[in-house]
């Protein structure tokens, strides 16, 4: 199949490609992933967003960017290269004209960018929100302008009715209403609520709460197209993928080249992995009651980091015997009150029967008189709480060392939720969705000029990354065995072990290379 412009050109679907796959979706969330120069950009602009404007005469489409520039560089650009000449009305695009595309039929095209000026991490894309719109396009809806609330936001805007006057019959008899979408493999958002749902279900069948369903159906209502480079091979010069192939290394190639989601250049903390990090907390509850039926005291570990406009972070976890921290609960919010934040931490520690055997290890700014005046007196925020707390470890660089080798997946380490290995000496509820969050947001700050990594993490949604790290500001005790059990267990099993029994000796032996 082909489309044949006014201007000669011609867009070619290869039977049983990517794109024809794409071109039959009739999905209400179609969404276009992969690797670099994939074609995503010119199948969103000949296949979806010209056929929907011809076919669907008066229409109103959005077609959209992160900002201003990479709209009109790329999805401007790319639509204007396809579109035939004598289907536009009028399309004034001088600095003061409107960005909007007037088709001879009555078809209008938007040409928006989302991001906004000093808009703030929690803004929406309120200019985008004035109207109704049979089909939005959203191009490269990875990049960083664009947030969860502007992808929920303007699906709701899809309310158009235009009718429909073509003559395939497998198309919407009016709208489309579709919410059609390309990114490049990433991390953040756009992996944990779009994609990685949609992987699951594949592979699995199981339906997370994140997974978009029909309400009436209970089937997907997102469409996922992805591949590599290659796929579009026969639309582009072969020296183009040979320069990528000799360009690109490691962690670059898998993601731009092959188009793999599981590979993220310049993260933190890069081995962090849900499949392995990340554990159901009736699990959690389980393994706590077991290790406590066995006569273990446990010890706890609480991390804290201060904040008010911006989201103050708590985490609670425990030890077990073999050195493993396991965070078991906390909160992640902005707005709260010293009072609110006390009452919450008390909360969770009575939810967990947990009874604190130290510190709670804090965010050390808050030990400091805020004010910076010396006349100044009163409290610091510290003393404000009902609660023993220590200055937990502030060395940015030195705290991510040791919690990358908590992450780290140790080859003769035995998960104790799976009873396999290799594995992590760290584990995380899955309820606490902030934390997947912000490993996946959390990068290394670039050289303006050259664009290397800086040794010098960003300092943006990281307050769960600052409280772990306070967390393990000191290599953590592990739980041992009580007075009462130990005084019961015959005298040559604690042989070679002053403090310990021999087989938390032995993990603790094990356990002593990570610091």
């Amino acid at each position: 199949m082909s489309l044949r412009t006014s201007t000669k050109r011609v867009y070619k679907l290869r039977e049983g490609s990517i794109h024809e796959r794409f071109d039959n979706s009739r999905a209400k969330i179609q969404f276009f992933g992969g690797g670099f120069a994939n074609g995503k950009t010119a199948a969103v602009c000949v296949l979806k967003a010209l056929k929907v404007a011809k076919d669907y005469p008066g229409a109103n489409i959005l077609m959209a960017r992160s900002t201003y520039p990479k709209l009109n560089d790329t999805l401007r650009k790319e639509f204007l290269k396809w579109c035939p000449r004598d289907w536009i009305e009028s399309f004034p695009m001088s600095a003061g004209g409107t960005n909007t595309c007037t088709l001879k039929n009555g078809t209008t095209i938007n040409f928006r960018y989302v991001a906004q000026q000093g808009k703030s991490e929690e803004a929406t894309t309120s200019n985008l929100l004035s109207a109704t719109y049979d089909l939005i396009v959203i191009d490269q809806i990875e990049d960083p302008e664009i947030v969860e609330k502007d992808f929920d936001d303007l699906l709701g805007r899809l309310r158009g009715m235009a009718r429909y006057a073509g003559n395939d019959s497998t198309m919407p008899a009016t709208g489309p209403r579709w919410l059609v979408v390309t990114s490049n493999p990433t991390r953040n958002w756009v992996y944990r609520k779009l994609i990685k749902p949609l992987h699951t279900y594949k592979r699995t069948g199981a339906k997370t709460k994140d997974l978009i369903v029909d309400v009436d159906t209970g089937e997907p209502l997102i469409d996922l197209f992805e591949g590599s480079t290659y796929e579009n091979k026969e639309n582009l010069e072969a020296d183009f993928i040979k320069t990528l192939e000799a360009t690109y290394r490691g962690q670059m190639r898998d993601r731009f080249l092959m188009g793999q989601w599981a590979a993220y250049e310049g993260l933190v903390y890069p081995g962090f992995d849900e499949t392995q990090h990340l554990v159901s907390a009736d699990r959690i509850r389980m393994y706590l009651s077991q290790l406590k039926r066995e006569g273990y005291d446990i010890e706890w570990i609480e991390g804290y980091d201060y904040g008010l406009a911006q989201p103050a972070c708590y985490l609670l976890s425990f030890v077990d015997p073999y050195g493993n921290v396991i965070v078991c609960d906390g909160f992640y919010e902005a707005e709260l009150s010293v009072a609110a934040q006390e009452q919450m931490i008390k909360e969770i520690r009575t939810a967990w029967s947990m009874k604190p055997t130290q510190a709670v290890l804090a965010d050390p700014s808050i030990f400091k008189r805020q004010a910076g005046d010396k006349y100044t007196v009163g409290k610091t925020i510290a003393q404000m709480f009902d609660l023993q707390m220590q200055r937990g470890n502030n060395d940015k660089i030195n705290g991510i060392v040791k919690v990358s080798s908590y992450l780290h997946i140790q080859e003769f380490h035995i998960s104790p939720f799976t009873k396999t290995g290799p594995a992590p000496y760290l584990f995380f509820s899955e309820e606490l969705e902030f934390i997947p969050t912000e490993f996946g947001d959390y990068y290394w700050k670039k050289d303006s000029k050259t664009g290397e990594p800086l040794d010098e993490p960003n300092d943006r949604r990281d307050h769960a990354m600052d409280t772990i790290k306070y967390l393990l500001s000191r290599r953590p005790k592990i739980s041992g065995l009580s007075a009462t059990i130990r005084k019961q267990m015959p005298k040559y099993l604690l042989w070679g072990d002053r403090d310990i029994p021999t087989r938390e000796g032995r993990a603790n032996r094990h356990f002593s290379g990570l610091n």
